[in-house]
């Protein structure tokens, strides 16, 4: 590895930056194979929606192994994507060679089912969304396997406490998200439908709703999300505005490159302001009504920090017994959320559970310590999201565990600079590690400064390389592209300032 030759100057980081700022809170998500499949089964349906461009889209978009799916592989999304296209083009596809693209994928599927207990995690809805969709595919003739489902007990009370209500309650429960699995269950009053007529901010979930019923709305919606200059192409969600703003403030704020009276760092503060709720917190949009933790946790934090008045008694809602959870019935606890909340109690130490609270998030991070380097995470594919996040926030109060995430991915720096856990070096992951390494170097103890050097050329020469890697886990792979963003060049500007002490401090 060698250092950087060239670093890019603050101020003209700073003015990226500004621009990014411009977008944040819009939600951009990456178009994903999963969704677009199910938005395509609408083709025969609605023939004057133009959704063939989304059937269209998947013919372009099979792997020559047969599989759909995110670039780098995590075997569910491969799984599940491959598995939702095929029932597609099956069911709505006519040109001569579809039904070979649905022979190709099955295949794959057979190949894919002995991988799947490679992954670190299932992707979102796995047990509900896979076995709807075996369904499906065998009512068509296909010939798939059983997935093999991990916490398939946990999910059938999830769901059989949902269908049992007299009234569906279909807004509380985080199986909203899944809709398009239990579309067959929709009673005739249940109200699913957001100010935006989309179920629960996924393309998805409404395509399965208009599946079983007709809604103007909802059509307006899916048509307006896949011709956003995808040529047709669903996104993962849509939008993602308070994870958009909390997620991307949080990384420029790591960095030092927010000022919080920016006029559209306040616009975008007080737009999360009018999200949140003092007794539950927020969800990741506008449109999912289901709140969790750790957007709750990353959105106290940038409230917190830039003086408005969010009380951490919103915490109370989330705390189980043995830790805090993400969701109301979830089937596993997620360790990055319970990383988060850790970083928005410290501040506030002067709060009266304080001290219980840090030590019940510091029994679960010892408690999922498996391997005694890294954490896996159920909300993206990398290790080292999590990771790196944990350092800043471990320093003072386990240090054991933050020097044995420091010296994994001090190790684990690969030869371009860079790091990935999915083979490749990434922009995504690179930005993590050099953020938390530089506020290491800064608060803790220096660092090699050829490795900070190596970490900053990576992404100094692969900057201008778009769409970033999907890494984020939803029902499928996907990416969060102004957090992401804000990522890359918050580590970048924080790099440009350290190089900027450095220097000063060697003359």
């Amino acid at each position: 590895m060698t250092p950087a030759s060239v670093v890019i100057a603050s101020e003209v980081l700073a003015h990226e930056i500004d621009q990014l700022l411009q977008t944040m809170g819009s939600g951009e998500v990456s178009v994903t194979a999963y969704d677009t499949a199910w938005v395509a089964r609408l083709a025969g349906r609605y023939p004057h929606a133009d959704f063939e461009s989304s059937l269209e889209w998947l013919r372009r978009h099979q792997y020559a192994d047969g599989t759909w799916g995110a670039p780098l592989i995590q075997y569910h999304d491969r799984y599940i994507s491959t598995l939702a296209a095929i029932v597609a083009l099956r069911e709505v596809g006519r040109e001569p060679r579809d039904q070979r693209r649905v022979k190709r994928g099955e295949e794959a599927l057979w190949k894919l089912i002995g991988q799947l207990g490679r992954d670190d995690s299932d992707t979102v809805g796995f047990p509900v969304v896979s076995t709807a969709l075996t369904q499906d595919a065998t009512a068509l003739g296909l010939d798939v396997p059983q997935p093999p489902i991990r916490f398939a007990v946990p999910y059938r009370k999830k769901v059989t406490a949902l269908l049992s209500q007299p009234v569906r309650d279909w807004r509380a429960s985080p199986l909203i998200f899944s809709l398009e699995a239990l579309r067959s269950a929709l009673g005739e009053g249940d109200q699913v439908l957001e100010a935006n007529f989309s179920v629960a901010a996924s393309p998805s979930a409404t395509a399965g709703y208009l599946l079983n019923r007709h809604d103007d709305g909802a059509l307006g919606y899916l048509r307006r999300v896949t011709s956003n200059g995808v040529h047709g192409g669903a996104p993962a969600l849509s939008p993602i505005d308070a994870f958009d703003i909390a997620w991307g403030l949080t990384h420029l704020y790591r960095a030092g490159a927010v000022d919080w009276q920016h006029p559209q760092v306040r616009r975008a503060l007080d737009h999360l302001w009018g999200m949140w709720s003092p007794v539950v917190g927020v969800g990741t949009s506008s449109f999912l009504p289901v709140p969790d933790i750790d957007d709750t946790a990353a959105c106290f934090t940038v409230l917190r920090l830039a003086g408005y008045p969010v009380s951490p008694t919103v915490f109370e809602t989330y705390e189980a017994d043995e830790h805090f959870l993400c969701f109301p019935g979830e089937t596993n606890p997620s360790v990055s959320a319970h990383v988060r909340l850790l970083s928005a109690l410290q501040l506030c130490e002067d709060y009266p559970r304080y001290p219980q609270w840090v030590e019940k998030v510091l029994r679960v991070l010892r408690r999922f310590d498996e391997n005694g380097s890294f954490w896996w995470d159920k909300w993206h594919a990398s290790p080292y999201y999590v990771t790196s996040a944990a350092l800043g926030a471990l320093h003072g109060l386990a240090d054991d565990l933050a020097h044995s995430r420091l010296k994994w991915i001090l190790r684990t720096q690969n030869d371009d600079g860079g790091w990935g856990y999915l083979g490749t070096s990434t922009l995504e992951e690179t930005a993590y590690c050099l953020e938390a390494l530089l506020i290491w170097d800064r608060t803790v103890q220096r660092i090699d400064p050829s490795l900070l050097a190596a970490a900053a050329q990576f992404l100094q020469q692969n900057l201008g390389k778009i769409p970033y890697m999907p890494l984020w886990i939803g029902k499928s792979l996907y990416t969060p592209y102004v957090p992401v963003k804000a990522a890359v060049l918050g580590a970048l500007f924080a790099y440009a300032n350290w190089k900027s002490d450095d220097c000063q401090r060697d003359e």
